[in-house]
């Protein structure tokens, strides 16, 4: 039984069932960008979502058949909202395309909010199902070493480095200052159709400040965030992270502002 159909066998006559119980969750939601986005390159998105999958795949936290359930499930309670408000906009989502970038707003937020949900109760020994038959079933056990409560970290390094790979079998980074490092890496956000626009500014106290114009996460990211999930869709912060862990890049991205239009993330420059 799914949660929604629960849900709404408790439902009161006349009361939220009237407005509907998805109707009612998505009024916590923000508001969907009206800023026109770029088409994705079909590739990189795939790049995105799949990497997001396999790490949880990796970390074993979850049984795979439970995860693919759940995210089954967080895409029904969600999607009849989010599409008749895109094309109120004008904008309807054309779904299971991942190059276009109002579904793939949707189901990145999906996914990273189905992980989420698997995080608050993460499991060190659990049974995964593999295809359909309930009997073809292996006990697996956490041997990633990754404890509890480091899992949404560990999450977003290895999506980071997953990303940064991808760049950089593309090109080098070949920067002359951190600014400019900053601005390759996001101008590839760019190329690959994930923002419209990206600027790195040198800020006041050493620090940068990178604004991503239109990203394809604009509203997932936003809706993230408003439910406090500790791991986010951020890829922006993910892929400057990763370089700076690999090529000892004197930044940390220390806050990020999320906007109607854009993301901002400022990253503090060491001494």
């Amino acid at each position: 039984v799914s949660r929604r159909g629960v849900l709404a066998g408790l439902a009161a006559p006349g009361s939220a069932s009237a407005l509907g119980l998805e109707e009612m969750r998505f009024r916590s939601r923000p508001a969907l960008p009206t800023v026109p986005r770029q088409e994705l390159v079909q590739d990189f998105a795939v790049q995105l979502m799949r990497s997001s999958y396999n790490v949880v795949d990796e970390l074993d936290f979850v049984a795979m058949n439970e995860f693919q359930r759940r995210f089954f499930l967080l895409r029904a309670e969600e999607w009849d909202e989010y599409r008749q408000r895109a094309s109120k906009l004008g904008a309807p989502p054309n779904q299971g395309q991942l190059s276009d970038a109002t579904y793939f707003d949707f189901i990145s937020f999906a996914q990273y909010a189905t992980i989420n949900e698997c995080l608050r109760e993460p499991k060190t020994v659990f049974e995964e199902i593999s295809g359909a038959d309930p009997a073809n079933s292996t006990v697996v056990y956490r041997e990633s070493g990754v404890a509890d409560a480091g899992l949404a970290t560990e999450h977003s390094r290895r999506v980071g480095d997953a990303l940064l790979d991808y760049v950089l079998a593309r090109d080098d980074i070949a920067a002359a200052s951190p600014q400019d490092a900053a601005s390759q890496l996001l101008g590839w956000l760019v190329i690959f159709g994930f923002a419209a626009d990206a600027q790195v500014l040198a800020a006041p106290r050493n620090r940068l400040t990178c604004r991503l114009l239109a990203p394809a996460n604009l509203w997932g990211l936003r809706a993230l965030r408003a439910d406090n999930a500790p791991l986010t869709n951020d890829f922006a912060a993910k892929l400057l992270e990763a370089y700076a862990r690999r090529e000892a890049a004197p930044w940390r991205v220390a806050s990020l502002d999320v906007d109607k239009v854009a993301t901002t993330h400022t990253l503090v420059l060491s001494s």
